[in-house]
């Protein structure tokens, strides 16, 4: 028997390899319900901060210089207030200077046919001509003068925003009166036209058409020109720029993975944090995001160095626009404690059981568990601004005379309050992903969930971190493709589509359709091009609305998809360090039984027969009354138990 040998039939990976087990979130993350929870939740946040910049931006006035999240991000706070004056000055002489170039410019608009005109290859015939004389001749319309330059500086120191909006006005003044002139100056050529010999009047009807096509695509020029012009002067109002920075992050970030760079170019990330600190004066940075120096070509950038790039565009808007982010980022959170816990408790059930439960079910689940899931990732930061709110009371004896000897020696406990911000700021960095999860699998509270993840993390540092960078790795893959069948499927939409458009462009462009003015051909990266309502008229643009709902849902499920993994993959990983940290079988997790129907009258057992002997009448009896008594007070309380994946 001894001699006997053992042959190995089949390997069971998933126990050989437990990381393999990470590889089922892709499978997890794009089921419906999941999909459906993250397409809500993103856009539900998506509204709200729109929400928010409708009220920051036109009603308080509240926008976004360009490059400011940057410069907020690799300058010290010294240098980020002279770099604010110094763009509020030139700010200032721009917005005069375009107030000047208006008012110039409505009171003649032969600068529109020689700028625009002139660049579409529309001058030279009968169209051109009459465009000339209709602007020259007729009743011309009275403005007032403008004021002189001191004043009108004035008035830009006291209300830029205001005088911005008197540019705007007059430029649409301008775009009015040319939309006027256009057709009229098309009738009166084509009066003209028509008066010629057969022999030069074909050639001149067709010049006339290619012009008053290029005075159109010319006139969406002037109001792409003046739009940008605008928006460089008034700024992106705060959830705008707040989104286009992260997303600049996010792609930068996935890109420097997909190429294998994790942790390039940190040492450019920690000569910005030593400018941040210095206090001597340093010299303005003049090159690219975050005032990083420029990385050479064997270290570009990698992802922890974007993904802490992302993290001081949060810490920005907490410091320049605090109430601004105490609004958005609580409703965000929020809105995934809510949805973010119903796709984490579909993806433990899913993991643990094979079983899939409704959407109703997980929102039930979540809506029990909210103020877990919400304060979870809150409360370390609290005791993290607790412990600093004593150490700034520390601060202050330290500014005093006399006092501040004490509080030299009592400076070590300044230290241990660091020492115990160090260890609340990393472990929620690296096991925050795992709150959601303990909450979803234990159906417990808060506290145990920043407990079990902390102890985890701490227990297992370097198994959880090897299970992150293999979900990251084969995320980054998932997302890629998820990304590429998304592009598919929009760029074939607008192919096919726009296959059956006839004309509607001519105001972008001679080979352009009406889908082409109402939904620009997206691209694998830009799945969703700028909008731009230049080109279009009043109706077009609502039917261009409706049109950009839809990609928008399209787009949005793309970030979607990737939430959902996030949730999955995270779900996963607490099942394995959970196993690995407590012993605990990997299909073990916390279910509710549904309560027990009480028993009908006719379904009662019937009574039994009084015993001749007394004493065992009374035995009987008191056992009876006992039982009743424990089966009432389970029904009391609701039951729930672990269960097991069945085998």
């Amino acid at each position: 028997m001894a001699d006997e040998q053992q042959e190995v039939r089949r390997i069971n990976w998933n126990e050989a390899l437990t990381v393999t087990h990470v590889f089922k979130s892709f499978r997890m993350a794009r089921h419906f319900s999941k999909l459906a929870l993250a397409l809500a939740a993103v856009v539900l946040i998506w509204l709200w901060g729109w929400a928010l910049d409708v009220v920051s931006g036109p009603v308080a006035g509240v926008y976004v210089r360009p490059g400011e999240i940057a410069e907020h991000v690799g300058m010290s706070p010294a240098d980020f207030l002279k770099a604010r004056k110094k763009a509020e000055a030139q700010r200032t002489a721009q917005i005069d200077q375009r107030w000047e170039e208006a008012d110039g410019q409505r009171s003649s608009f032969q600068s529109f046919l020689n700028q625009h005109l002139a660049a579409a290859d529309g001058t030279g015939g009968a169209f051109a001509r009459a465009f000339s004389d209709k602007t020259t001749t007729g009743t011309q319309p009275k403005y007032k003068p403008l004021a002189a330059p001191e004043a009108r500086k004035k008035d830009i120191e006291a209300d830029g925003l205001g005088v911005i909006g008197d540019v705007a006005a007059i430029h649409d003044e301008e775009i009015a009166r040319i939309e006027e002139l256009i057709p009229a100056a098309e009738e009166a050529a084509r009066a003209g036209v028509t008066k010629l010999k057969d022999a030069d009047r074909e050639a001149a009807e067709e010049k006339l058409d290619a012009d008053v096509e290029a005075a159109w695509r010319a006139l969406t020029r002037r109001k792409l020109e003046m739009s940008k012009v605008l928006r460089q002067l008034r700024g992106a109002t705060v959830f705008e720029a707040f989104n286009d920075y992260e997303k600049l992050c996010l792609s930068n970030a996935l890109y420097a993975v997909r190429h294998g760079n994790l942790t390039g170019n940190l040492k450019a990330y920690r000569g910005m944090l030593s400018r941040r600190v210095s206090l001597l004066e340093a010299p303005e940075p003049t090159h690219g995001l975050g005032g990083a120096s420029p990385a050479p070509a064997d270290d570009p950038p990698g992802f922890l160095f974007w993904v802490l790039l992302a993290l001081h565009g949060v810490c920005w808007m907490i410091c320049q626009h605090w109430l601004y982010a105490i609004l958005f980022l609580g409703g965000a959170l929020c809105v995934w404690a809510l949805f973010g816990g119903a796709i984490h408790r579909i993806a433990a059930l899913d993991f643990a059981r094979d079983e899939k439960i409704s959407l109703s079910q997980a929102m039930k689940f979540s809506a029990g568990k909210f103020l877990s899931f919400l304060t979870a990732p809150l409360i370390p930061l609290a005791i993290v601004l607790v412990i600093g709110a004593f150490m700034v009371l520390g601060g202050l004896l330290m500014s005093l005379p006399v006092l501040d000897l004490l509080m030299a020696a009592l400076f070590p406990l300044a230290i241990v309050g660091g020492l115990l911000i160090a260890f609340l700021l990393i472990g929620l960095g690296g096991g925050g992903l795992l709150m959601y999860p303990t909450i979803a699998v234990e159906s417990s509270d808060s506290f145990d969930a920043i407990s079990r993840s902390y102890s985890y993390v701490f227990a297992k540092p370097w198994r959880a971190a090897f299970y992150g960078l293999a979900a990251l790795v084969y995320g980054v893959i998932c997302y890629l493709f998820v990304r590429l069948f998304a592009f598919l499927l929009l760029a074939s939409t607008h192919a096919f589509v726009g296959a059956g458009v006839l004309g509607g462009g001519r105001a972008l462009s001679p080979t352009a359709d009406k889908l082409d003015v109402l939904w620009p051909a997206p691209t694998y990266d830009l799945l969703m091009p700028a909008w731009q309502t230049e080109p279009m008229t009043g109706w077009e643009t609502v039917v261009a609305f409706v049109v950009r709902f839809w990609v928008f849902l399209i787009a949005a499920l793309v970030v979607a998809f990737l939430w959902s993994y996030c949730a999955s993959a995270s779900t996963v990983i607490y099942f394995l360090l959970r196993r690995k940290v407590d012993a605990t079988d990997l299909d073990d997790v916390y279910v509710e039984e549904p309560e027990e129907e009480p028993l009908t009258p006719e379904a009662e057992a019937p009574e039994e027969a009084p015993s001749p002997e007394g004493g065992e009448s009374d035995d009987s009896d008191a056992a009876a009354e006992a039982d009743e008594a424990a089966e009432g007070d389970e029904k009391k309380t609701p039951k729930r138990k672990r269960s097991k994946k069945k085998e």
